[in-house]
C-alpha cells in the first residue's frame, strides 16, 4: 500500500502553515496564486463585520467585492514584510559582520597595547629619568669644577715654567765660559816652561865662576803677616799665591779664595778686581757677589767702567744680585755706559750707610 503523500502549505502573509483541508471547507482562501490561511483570513472577515448591521445586511454581496482588495492588501503588506525581513536580516548579517570585524580590531588592539605594556615595562620612567637629569647635571657641574681646576694649574705650570725659562735664561747669560781661560793658561804654562828650558840651556852652557862663600848662618826668621794668623793655613797659602806672577797661579788663588765663603779673604781679593788679567778680574768680580759689604759694592762700581766688557757685564750681574736693584746697563756706546754707572753711583750714594744693616 502506498504511502500518503502529505502536502504542506504556507500562509504567503504571516507564513504560518495551512492544512489541505482548510481549502477544501473554506477556512483558508487562494486567490491569484496567493494563499491566505484561516489565521489571516479570520481576522480579514472580523474586520468586516465590524462595520454595522448595515454592512453585514449587504456582507453577501459586497463581501465578493472587498475579498480581492484585502487580497491584495494582504499580499502588499506580505510583500512589504518579507522585504523588511529580508533587509533586516541583511543588516544583521552587515552588524554581525561589524561586529566581528570590530571584535578582531580590538583583538589585535589589545595585542599591539599588550605589546605596548611589555615594551613601557622596560622602558624608563618618568621618575627615573628625573633621577636620572639631576646625575647628569651634577656630573656636569663636577666635570666643569674639575676642568677649570686643571686649566688653573696648566696656566700655575705654564707660569712656574716661564719662570724657570728666563731663570735658565739669566744663568746662561751670567755663566762665565773659562775654557778660553784655561786654554790661554796652558798656553802661558808652555811658553814659561819653553823660556825656563832655555835659561837651563843658556845656564848650562855659561862658563863656571867661582861661588860665593856660603853663609852657614841661619836665616832670620820672617814674621807671618797678620793674615797668616787670622786664616787657616790652606787659605792663607792661597793669600800669599795672590802675588804670584803668573796669571794663571793667581786665578787659582782667587777661586779658591772665592769658594771658600770667607769674610776674612775679602780684603785680599778686592785688589784682584783691577788685576791686569781679564780672566782673573772676571772671576774676581763673578765671586764677590757672595759678600755683602759695603767694600765690595764699591770695587764692584768700578768694576762696571773695566775696559773688557765682559768683565763689566759681570759685574753688573753681581751688583743686581747682591744689591736686589734692577738698574740696567749698557756697555755700549760709551755714553750709555756712562749714564748707567751714574745711576748705579747716584743710588749707591743714598743706601751705602744702610746697606748690610
Amino acid at each position: 500500500m502506498p504511502e500518503d503523500v502529505l502536502e504542506v502549505l504556507f500562509c504567503d502573509l504571516c507564513g504560518a502553515s495551512v492544512p489541505v483541508g482548510d481549502l477544501a471547507n473554506g477556512a483558508a482562501l487562494k486567490h491569484q496564486g496567493k494563499l491566505v490561511g484561516a489565521c489571516c483570513l479570520s481576522a480579514m472577515r472580523g474586520t468586516t463585520r465590524a462595520h454595522g448591521v448595515a454592512a453585514g445586511a449587504r456582507g453577501s454581496a459586497s463581501e465578493g467585492r472587498l475579498l480581492p482588495v484585502a487580497v491584495v492588501l494582504l499580499a502588499a503588506v506580505a510583500a512589504a514584510t518579507i522585504f523588511l525581513d529580508q533587509r533586516i536580516a541583511g543588516a544583521d548579517e552587515q552588524w554581525r559582520a561589524g561586529q566581528d570585524q570590530v571584535l578582531m580590531a580590538q583583538r589585535s588592539d589589545s595585542e599591539v597595547l599588550q605589546a605596548i605594556g611589555v615594551a613601557m615595562d622596560g622602558a624608563a620612567r618618568k621618575s627615573d629619568l628625573e633621577g636620572l637629569t639631576e646625575k647628569i647635571a651634577l656630573l656636569d657641574g663636577a666635570l666643569q669644577q674639575q676642568g677649570e681646576q686643571l686649566r688653573q694649574l696648566s696656566e700655575q705650570v705654564r707660569r712656574e715654567v716661564a719662570a724657570v725659562r728666563q731663570e735658565v735664561q739669566v744663568a746662561g747669560s751670567s755663566a762665565i765660559d773659562y775654557r778660553p781661560l784655561f786654554d790661554e793658561m796652558r798656553n802661558k804654562q808652555q811658553r814659561l816652561q819653553e823660556a825656563v828650558d832655555a835659561a837651563l840651556r843658556a845656564a848650562a852652557a855659561a862658563p863656571v865662576s867661582a861661588a860665593p862663600p856660603v853663609d852657614s848662618r841661619p836665616a832670620p826668621a820672617v814674621p807671618d803677616a797678620p793674615v797668616a794668623n787670622a786664616l787657616p793655613p790652606a787659605l792663607a797659602e792661597h793669600v800669599r799665591r795672590l802675588q804670584a806672577s803668573d796669571p794663571a797661579v793667581r786665578f787659582e788663588a782667587v777661586d779658591e779664595l772665592l769658594s771658600s765663603r770667607e769674610p776674612a779673604v775679602v780684603p785680599h781679593v778686592l785688589p784682584l778686581a783691577r788685576d791686569p788679567d781679564s780672566f782673573v778680574r772676571r772671576l774676581t768680580v763673578e765671586g764677590l757677589r757672595d759678600f755683602k759689604r759695603p767694600e765690595v759694592v764699591d770695587a764692584l762700581l768700578v768694576a762696571l767702567n773695566d775696559s773688557d766688557d765682559s768683565v763689566a757685564e759681570t759685574a753688573w750681574q753681581s751688583l743686581k744680585e747682591l744689591t736686589g736693584q734692577k738698574i740696567p746697563f749698557e756697555t755700549r756706546p760709551k755714553d750709555a755706559r756712562a749714564r748707567a754707572v751714574q745711576r748705579w753711583q747716584e743710588w749707591w750714594d743714598k743706601n751705602k750707610a744702610a746697606f748690610g744693616s
